[in-house]
């Protein structure tokens, strides 16, 4: 939710006039209800996620967010969808919008994904950050107008909270940078020097103190002045800002704190839509036939299984074989999270006495002093800018073919930054050498601008080795492990590059080392496997075969890769 689409009291479904009256109090529902639901639902969320994901439950940090990815990140798409294509006066003031938006993002798509893959993780990346703080925002600004606080300075302030604090956080966040740097190098961005990247972040902090000091003297003046602002918004202010920086850096697993985040987000947004729709669907008569079956007394748990439902398109690309389907889902998946951001953005301005009165505000009171209402054209113009990027770059493939398709640059990037090769054998095109080149050159930049990002460290470290830069490599690695004894991707990179340079010993050690700070089922598979192929090499058959059987119980997929080393050896055993 873009800006915020709030509700009313909780007995909005069952009322039968269509009569806007103003909700009482400083709550959206009532005390109870907006603690667990809107303000400090991080309480409840956090440690139930952390149980799921601890040693007594086992379910591994990627499961949890494969599951929220696609039944909340996605179903939670619905609703807004519902009510864009339900609500028939929201139809007919948006109509063009809501016919040409899908077929253009749907058909626009594929040539990002085959040959702008970063442009599309870039507008991906930088879109969703915006998104997440604006519903914050959204909820922020509702808080203050339950109890007439509208003054136009203190939503300005609210939103620079918002932006800057939710910013910074990205941008301290190693992790984040660095899929941000990628994703910038590979749409063609020039390299940024890492201490340019350690300035930015620090500019970035003294700018969020500023606007933290100049948002506490507004509110003070504002309580002097009156109507004083809504604590419960201090409070929403404090979870939300909070709890975003705890998933940026309270946890070790970036793909856990995504989770988190998303869920809190999810709730935020379900239970509010479920209590304005319904709010929606009694005031008036006007709404599609749908919207009204769904958005009624009875059908809460009819509208979370359609949520779900939904959910389970995003399944469908990290199981589909074929590559065809895979792609198509894909496409679908990117057309309903650019669309709902997109819709958000316009579908639920508070400003609007509709929107004002499905929330139970006093109809004509403005949460914004602006009269300006954006037309077709000023819309138009305001998404100019990225229009015409987009379209120089399409227009730029139809007259020069990409130097290399999509699908090589992911099978090299495949090939030399996530696999030890064990030699520096490069490959005979100068296209892709040169583009090789490039790649190595980025991580290393990125490596180097966010030290404290270990996969990033891997990624450059395991480029170098196929470079034949192997001690400069090891030391790279082994500084790492010094920061963090227990990573178990650093210590798979050493043992390999002990094992190929022929001291297996070492590479023992460093495979045992990994195994031991293995958290997931993978990297306990991929540490077993690399034992048995050591213990193979070392003659040491039934240490060998226990590790492989240790790492098919993990991944029953490894078994092709079993076979080929033990025949591997066998060959080698007739050979002597």
């Amino acid at each position: 939710m873009s800006v915020a689409a709030q509700s009313t009291p909780s007995n909005a479904c069952a009322q039968q006039s269509s009569e806007v009256r103003t909700s009482s109090g400083r709550w959206i529902i009532n005390s109870w209800v907006d603690v667990v639901l809107f303000v400090w639902t991080p309480l409840f969320i956090a440690p139930l996620i952390m149980f799921l994901n601890s040693s007594s439950v086992g379910i591994e940090a990627e499961t949890i967010g494969l599951i929220v990815v696609a039944f909340g990140a996605l179903g939670h798409h619905l609703p807004g969808m519902i009510r864009a294509y339900g609500d028939r006066d929201l139809f007919q003031r948006f109509r063009l919008r809501f016919i040409l938006a899908p077929a253009i993002l749907f058909a626009v798509f594929f040539p990002l994904y085959h040959n702008h893959f970063g442009v599309m993780k870039l507008i991906l990346t930088v879109w969703a950050c915006w998104h997440g703080f604006m519903q914050i925002y959204g909820f922020v600004r509702i808080y203050d107008a339950k109890v007439g606080c509208i003054s136009p300075v203190t939503a300005y302030w609210d939103w620079l909270m918002c932006l800057s604090w939710c910013s910074t956080a990205q941008i301290f966040s190693h992790e984040k940078t660095s899929g941000f740097l990628d994703y910038w190098y590979k749409s063609g961005g020039p390299l940024i020097p890492p201490t340019y990247v350690h300035t930015i972040r620090w500019i970035c902090l003294v700018a969020s103190m500023a606007v933290l000091i100049g948002f506490l003297v507004n509110h003070v003046a504002q309580v002097h002045r009156g109507p004083a602002p809504n604590s419960t918004k201090l409070m929403m202010l404090a979870s939300g800002i909070g709890f975003w920086w705890f998933c940026m850096f309270g946890i070790g697993n970036i793909v856990l704190g995504a989770a988190l985040f998303e869920v809190f987000h999810d709730v935020q947004y379900l239970t509010i839509v479920w209590l304005y729709n319904c709010r929606r669907v009694t005031s008036n008569p006007d709404n599609g036939a749908f919207m009204k079956f769904v958005f009624r007394r009875g059908m809460l748990m009819l509208y979370i299984g359609l949520v779900f439902a939904y959910g389970v398109i995003g399944l469908v690309p990290y199981f589909a074989k074929n590559e065809a389907i895979k792609t198509t889902f894909m496409g679908i998946l990117w057309t309903s999270t650019i669309l709902h951001y997109y819709y958000d953005g316009f579908i639920w301005k508070v400003r609007e006495k509709a929107m004002q009165a499905g929330l139970g505000l006093s109809v004509g009171k403005a949460l914004v002093n602006s009269t300006l209402i954006q037309g077709g054209f000023l819309h138009l113009v305001k998404w100019s800018p990225l229009i015409l990027i987009l379209g120089g770059l399409f227009v730029t493939d139809l007259v020069e073919s990409p130097s290399l398709p999509q699908s090589r640059m992911d099978e090299l990037s495949q090939r030399y930054t996530q696999s030890l090769l064990g030699s520096s054998a490069l490959p005979d095109s100068l296209e892709e050498r040169a583009w090789l080149y490039s790649q190595f050159e980025r991580l290393q930049n990125i490596a180097a601008a966010n030290s404290a990002d270990a996969s990033a460290q891997v990624r450059a470290a395991i480029i170098m080795a196929n470079f034949g830069r192997n001690d400069e490599a090891v030391q790279k690695l082994e500084n790492l492990v010094k920061q963090q004894s227990e990573n178990c991707s650093a210590f798979l990179a050493l043992g390999e590059i002990h094992r190929y340079r022929g001291r297996l010993d070492e590479a023992v050690t460093f495979f045992e080392r990994a195994l031991s700070s293995a958290r997931t089922s993978d990297d306990r598979s991929k540490a077993n496997l690399k034992l048995g192929t050591v213990f193979l090499q070392q003659d040491r058959p039934d240490m060998a075969k226990s590790k492989f059987r240790d790492a098919l119980r993990d991944n029953s997929q490894l078994e092709s890769s079993v076979r080929a080393f033990e025949q591997s050896n066998e060959s080698k055993n007739l050979v002597r």
